[in-house]
């Protein structure tokens, strides 16, 4: 049976059935000043009083596959996120992400093959 070793010391044998008691904590990374995303899941939180310009690796194959991550605005800032290889591939076509400048403007990623794809999107335009 395979185990799933996650963050915080846990580790689930198999699969969970029936209820689960508790709460699992995302790993979280506060953009306080320019620089890179440097997690591959969990929440990112861009606080910076003005413009956040802010990097993102590609995920991993294999590795990184299926990993989520939320980058969300806490301050009312045209943030940018550039994003390595774009957002679903799409290289210079869509790499960075600019936020439309509101309180809660985010994204939700998730990782599949070396590519970020979109899950969700409230307020950024990639181009």
């Amino acid at each position: 049976m395979p185990v799933t070793n996650y963050p915080n010391g846990i580790n689930v044998t198999g699969g969970i059935a029936g209820s689960f008691a508790g709460s699992v904590a995302l790993p979280v990374q506060v953009g306080l000043v320019n620089g890179a995303i440097t997690i591959k899941s969990g929440l990112v939180v861009l606080t910076k009083a003005g413009v956040a310009a802010m990097t993102l690796a590609a995920p991993t194959v294999g590795t990184d596959d299926g990993k989520i991550l939320h980058i969300v605005a806490t301050t009312a800032n045209a943030h940018t996120v550039t994003i390595a290889n774009g957002l679903s591939g799409a290289s210079t076509a869509a790499d960075v992400g600019t936020f439309a400048g509101a309180v809660a403007d985010r994204v939700s990623l998730i990782a599949y093959n070396g590519i970020w794809y979109p899950l969700t999107n409230v307020n950024v335009t990639f181009a």
